[in-house]
């Protein structure tokens, strides 16, 4: 939060010296600076002042000044606005990121209770094989007992997929994070 109000700060004071930078060429003549000099005010504009010798000069390096201090904070106004915009984009690539990587993992999770579940239902039928006593039903459970291990080795397949899935989009988020992180931290720093 208060990086945010630090950058809306800067680009009020931007557009305020902006605004100032640009308005500095006109002046009206029927302004008076000061009570002690009305007649000074109503001068023509281009007509230069009695000044002390040197004391122009010194007011025309302090424009010039101004001039370079509102162009510094232009630019770094525009590089301000593009770091805003890169951030938005990156955060819309962390969210599709995270996204995906939690869809991944409710596939990994969802392959594991299947893998669990076939692994139980085969050591029951593996234990209904040894105690039955009839063949052809040690047969038939034998049947589906391989059943059971051909839709077993169909599930492992699965959960190492889902495994490298997620193990990927890890690695992804923490990379568009790292990005994330660089571009706040460079955007703090023009903040400074």
């Amino acid at each position: 939060m208060a990086l945010i109000a630090r950058l809306e700060l800067r680009m009020f004071c931007v557009a305020a010296l902006s605004a100032v930078a640009a308005c500095g060429a006109a002046v009206d003549p029927t302004i008076s600076a000061t009570a002690d000099e009305p007649q000074r005010a109503r001068e023509s504009p281009r007509a230069a002042p009695d000044l002390p010798d040197g004391s122009l000069a010194a007011l025309t390096a302090e424009v010039r000044q101004l001039r370079v201090a509102v162009e510094e904070l232009a630019r770094s106004q525009t590089e301000t606005q593009a770091l805003g915009v890169y951030l938005s984009a990156q955060q819309d690539r962390l969210q599709q990121a995270d996204q995906q990587l939690a869809a991944a993992r409710r596939e990994l999770d969802s392959a594991a209770a299947a893998k669990d579940d076939l692994e139980a239902q085969l050591a029951d039928m593996v234990a209904q094989q040894s105690r039955a006593t009839s063949p052809d039903v040690r047969n038939e459970l034998g049947d589906a007992i391989k059943g059971l291990q051909f839709e077993q080795g169909r599930v492992e397949a699965t959960l190492h997929q889902a495994r490298s899935r997620a193990d990927e989009l890890s690695r992804v988020v923490r990379s568009e994070e790292d990005r994330w992180n660089d571009l706040v931290g460079r955007l703090e720093a023009l903040a400074r």
